[in-house]
């Protein structure tokens, strides 16, 4: 069970990482963004250390031994994973040249003047990390509720995968990169943040989701009241239907404590149903179900 299977090989490690690891992550990849020119270019090596880093920690010290994943799995998440990026780059160069255009004048008459530009650059970042993923909280949680929503998505091919790991955070279904790439590049167009302080909060953002994904025990005192940690989110995954109706803020909690959504507890399988479909059969999730599936489309009411 989840609560009991810290790595018997190395449990000071294991304990050690589930305490710190979390925030000492996110800083080094502060940290190594930072040292490193702060370019997209660096953003994509800064995220690739850090799935680097917590494969490794999955292989030590897994939340849930039983969850790992053989070379071939990793090999076809990894692609999905660089499809995404690809896909994602061509979404946010799409919106990159209509919203900023669109929100000028909202821009210029009210986001400028609410941004606060005096603040440390960190600091701007971290409001652009809460806010995006506010914006985010209601979009998946919307999605969860409906099944027109959860269908046009593609949500349920992110769900669907059992044995959760940190690379399953870049599998997610081409109609569902719409969503997932606005909530910052929207923040961007309206606000008008400094360059870094999107850069930044884009970095963290990317790399909590990471984490948040990942087969390691982390669950910080303080920190994960408002940042997501990997056990809150595993819960977000389970194969129990009401157990994956809560958690839905993928990067900052605090907004499924606020709106009465935040659960806790083991899971014991992550996925739609008690089976995992083929690769080639999730791509078509937004069109037809599996039998065994356990979804808000696949159910006649929805959750609360």
């Amino acid at each position: 069970m989840e609560s009991t299977t810290a790595s018997s090989r190395y449990p000071a490690f294991a304990r050690a990482v589930a305490l710190v690891g979390h925030p000492l992550l996110l800083a080094g990849a502060f940290g190594l963004w930072w040292a490193l020119g702060r370019s997209d270019e660096v953003m994509l090596a800064v995220l690739a250390a850090m799935l680097l880093v917590s494969m490794v920690l999955e292989r030590l010290i897994p939340a849930v031994p039983a969850w790992r994943q053989g070379v071939g799995e990793t090999l076809r998440l990894a692609g999905l994973y660089l499809l995404g990026l690809l896909l994602s780059g061509a979404v946010i160069i799409g919106y990159e040249s209509v919203l900023p255009t669109a929100l000028g004048d909202v821009r210029a008459r009210i986001g400028s003047a609410l941004w606060p530009s005096a603040w440390p650059l960190l600091a701007q970042a971290l409001l652009l990390y809460f806010g995006s993923d506010f914006l985010y909280y209601w979009a998946h949680r919307a999605i969860h509720r409906w099944s027109p929503l959860w269908r046009a998505s593609g949500h349920g091919f992110h769900h669907a995968f059992q044995n959760l790991h940190t690379i399953n955070a870049g599998a997610s279904h081409p109609f569902e990169l719409v969503v997932l790439a606005l909530p910052l590049v929207l923040l961007a167009a309206v606000f008008g943040p400094p360059d870094q302080a999107v850069g930044l909060a884009g970095v963290l953002l990317l790399t909590n989701a990471s984490l948040a994904h990942a087969n390691i025990r982390m669950e910080t005192p303080v920190f994960n009241l408002f940042f997501t940690s990997s056990d809150q989110h595993r819960r977000h995954h389970s194969a129990v239907f009401e157990d994956s109706n809560t958690n839905y803020a993928c990067n900052a909690i605090l907004w499924d404590r606020l709106f009465g959504t935040y659960s806790r507890g083991e899971v014991l399988q992550t996925g739609i149903g008690p089976t995992q479909p083929p690769l080639w059969r999730m791509f078509l999730l937004p069109f037809h179900e599996p039998d065994d599936a356990d979804t808000v489309a696949t159910r006649r009411h929805t959750p609360g």
